[in-house]
């Protein structure tokens, strides 16, 4: 394949596309599977990802005059890769790579053996290793962290910050723009609402009607400050990668409020991400939102232009707003919106009339005496899941309100929410109705209680599996009294609470939900939150005692409630023990700024196992491990994490097993179609362990220096020189991160 790649070299003879700076790094293709800025857990992407047509061993090329300054080979990260510095002072990385030209290969063989170890970061000076633009520096890979064969690329300016190549003398064609998805509406204080509601919203968009672009379905109702996030990505003609977009500005009325660009990063920055990226929406799986604020307990951070922190506390009435979204291309997609800034309409529904197939429902503003202009009906089932839309029988204008009727086979065991707007666009308070003939009992009812953080704020939402009159509201008891949080009904069987600020619930003693009926129902929450502030340590323990959180002085943003929940059904591990409860950290949705330190307490019982650890449950991966640290005098297992997920002990004894061996045991092989020895192995819990020391390949009794792939879980070395005829071995030992280990023998002929 390497020859047949030299070979298209005199054929393209230059990849340069016309009006770059710098030559295109690789024939492989000019098609990239990732670009510069895309959210990755815990950080950015930093470069470009080019794709080589699912192949290997595509010529890469110093993209201008310069030298190699850096060399490394490593496991996970970049793989094998080379750092040239350029005549201008920006540093090229080319990352994953298979090989590097010759004679950085022979540098980096004779590294390896001066070291006995395959790992190398080495450094060089200008005249060691001076290339041309369009000299051969290396080959296309599939090494490190990857997940196929590409070439990962980067620039770094003179700062070694990374800045996007492709505004920065590397281009491709693109003609199509930027896709926004939906919009998010985020409240941002304690009176903020979004059509009535303190809940955020997605809205989706539409074909704008005239000028193009897209537009929102509707006026958007709000009081208070709020903030908007978009979901949007980029497409490029004939790919099917989503990618990130070049920049984006927020207008509210012609006036740039906000402005945020991927032109560079800073490795010192990559967890800004949390405070770039909608943590909320992104933890509950609502899709990746960019927000298009900065509060200001936020970092800096290279992406958002200083200035304008983009919260919107807008002044009462109507207000334009418009978002332009641009790719590196300059391919440009506007989306506009109308916001109303105004206070909920309070509506009420003053009577009901019984007839024979429908209900009448006589509903009227309680406050703002503008008339109603709009209302859209949607019943619930008495266990509180959504049904459908109902169909408005009959409508007329009474007052400033409206009656309405409703088919009456549609609400006998069902409730019904009301969204109601008035001739201003103002959306009116929740309001619900349900048949007080189905109702239950208080004290037969299931009742839920959560909370979830909204920008380190909470809101409060209590779930009851059946219908209920009166009001309900949550009690903190603190040392001397009771401070009263009301409750709304946002449907027929849900209540919610404003937004919450944190320092609500300090010296709080006990939280009850408060239900005020025709009997009175009060149910203590098994909750003992602790107030956390920035720059300040504190810990919180679980109700049992069992399962500790350390907040450092840098894991926060802002003041947040944190607390411990023991979870009474959790997913059991594959391939490993349960030692322990199992913690979920909350609120779950909170971004970190930095990590937190987790502990959990263990029994004599345990006392003595081995390979026991934390570990976390990944939403995408399951349960995962934690490196861990033993206190045996206080009988803790400790370590860290930067995200409030579930936690436990768990026990993994299974050892790695495998999933290919090359050459086989009892296989015999020509010497030409021998040139790599591999294997493949596999962890159902722990993983495995990439550490140098952890593995090992010995081909005829002597230690070989191997390459891991950790993606691919695949050990490799390439022999520098075909194998004698006659018998060989192969010997391999593998660990995971628990301590496991499966070895193995593979006898195998050569002819």
């Amino acid at each position: 394949m390497k020859q047949f790649h030299r070979l298209l070299i005199i054929i393209l003879f230059s990849t340069t596309v016309n009006g770059q700076n710098y030559q295109w790094p690789t024939i492989g293709s000019q098609a990239i599977s990732s670009n510069f800025g895309e959210f990755r857990d815990g950080g950015y992407h930093m470069g470009i990802d080019i794709k080589t047509l699912g192949e290997t061993g595509w010529p890469v090329y110093a993209v201008e005059d310069g030298y190699i300054s850096r060399m490394v080979s490593n496991f996970s990260g970049y793989g094998k890769g080379l750092y040239l510095t350029l005549k201008d002072g920006n540093v090229a990385v080319y990352a994953h790579l298979e090989e590097f030209a010759f004679r950085l290969e022979t540098v980096l063989y004779s590294l390896q053996a001066k070291n006995n170890s395959y790992i190398v970061n080495e450094y060089f000076s200008p005249e060691q290793f001076p290339f041309k633009k369009g000299d051969v520096i290396g080959y296309t890979g599939n090494t490190g962290s990857s997940f196929g064969p590409h070439l990962h690329f980067e620039l770094r300016n003179s700062k070694s910050q990374p800045i996007n190549p492709l505004i920065n003398g590397l281009n491709i064609e693109d003609y199509r723009n930027p896709r926004v998805i939906q919009i998010g509406i985020i409240p941002l204080s304690t009176s903020s609402k979004i059509n009535g509601s303190s809940i955020p919203r997605a809205y989706p968009l539409f074909a704008a009607s005239t000028g193009g672009g897209l537009e929102l379905p509707d006026t958007v109702s709000c009081f208070g400050p709020i903030g908007i996030a978009i979901e949007v990505d980029d497409k490029i003609q004939g790919a099917k990668n989503k990618y990130q977009v070049q920049s984006i500005q927020l207008l509210v009325d012609d006036q740039n409020i906000f402005s945020l660009n991927y032109n560079e990063l800073d490795y010192d920055q990559k967890p800004t991400v949390n405070q770039t990226r909608e943590n909320r929406f992104h933890r509950l799986n609502l899709g990746s939102f960019t927000k298009l604020y900065k509060l200001n307990t936020f970092s800096n951070s290279t992406i958002v232009k200083t200035g304008a922190s983009g919260v919107l506390n807008l002044t009462p009435g109507y207000h334009k707003i418009e978002i332009q979204i641009s790719d590196a291309s300059g391919n440009t997609t506007r989306v506009k919106g109308t916001f109303i800034n105004y206070p909920p309409v309070k509506i009420a529904i003053k009577d009901v009339e019984w007839y024979d197939n429908t209900i009448e429902f006589n509903i009227q503003p309680v406050t703002l005496n503008i008339p109603l202009t709009k209302i859209s009906c949607y019943s619930y089932t008495a266990y509180g899941y959504p049904d459908e839309e109902l169909t408005i029988v009959n409508t007329k204008k009474n007052r400033s309100g409206l009656r309405i009727q409703l088919p009456k086979s549609k609400l006998g065991k069902h409730g019904v929410s009301f969204i109601v707007k008035n001739k201003l666009g103002v959306y009116g308070s929740p309001l619900t109705w349900h048949d007080p003939n189905s109702e239950r009992r208080l004290t037969e009812m299931d009742v839920d209680i959560t909370f979830s953080s909204i920008e380190h704020k909470l809101i409060a939402q209590i779930k009851t599996n059946g219908f209920t009159s009166g009001s309900t509201s949550l009690r903190l008891l603190k040392e001397d009294e009771y401070i009263s949080i009301p409750l709304t009904k946002i449907q027929p069987t849900v209540y919610t609470s404003n937004l919450l600020l944190p320092s609500l619930f300090t010296k709080t003693k006990r939280i009850d939900a408060f239900f005020d009926g025709e009997i009175e129902r009060i149910i203590q929450l098994n909750l003992d939150p602790i107030v956390a502030s920035p720059n300040k340590q504190v810990n919180i323990l679980s109700n049992d005692k069992n399962c500790s959180v350390q907040i450092t002085n840098n894991s926060l943003y802002d003041t947040s409630l944190i607390w411990i929940e023991k979870i009474n059904h959790p997913v059991e591990p594959k391939g490993g023990t349960r030692l322990s409860s199992v913690y979920q950290l909350q609120p779950f949705e909170l971004a970190l700024k930095d990590t937190i330190r987790i502990g959990i307490r263990y029994g004599n019982k345990i006392k003595n196992m081995k390979n026991i650890s934390l570990y976390y449950y990944n939403q995408k991966h399951g349960w995962t491990f934690l490196p861990s640290s033993m206190h045996s005098n206080r009988q803790i297992i400790s370590s860290t994490l930067f995200s409030l997920d579930a936690i436990t002990i768990m026990q993994d004894i299974e050892p790695p097993f495998i999933r290919k061996v090359f050459p086989e045991d009892g296989g015999k092989f020509h010497y030409k179609d021998l040139k790599t020895i591999s294997i493949i192995a596999d962890d159902y819990l722990s993983g495995l362990n990439s550490n140098e020391k952890s593995m090992e390949i010995k081909l005829d009794g002597l230690t070989v220096r191997y390459a891991f792939q950790p993606i691919k879980k695949e050990l490799s070395y390439y022999l520098p020189t075909p194998l004698d005829a006659g018998e060989h071995t192969m010997e391999y030992k593998i660990s995971d991160l628990a301590g496991n280990t499966v070895s193995g023998l593979s006898t195998f002929l050569v002819d």
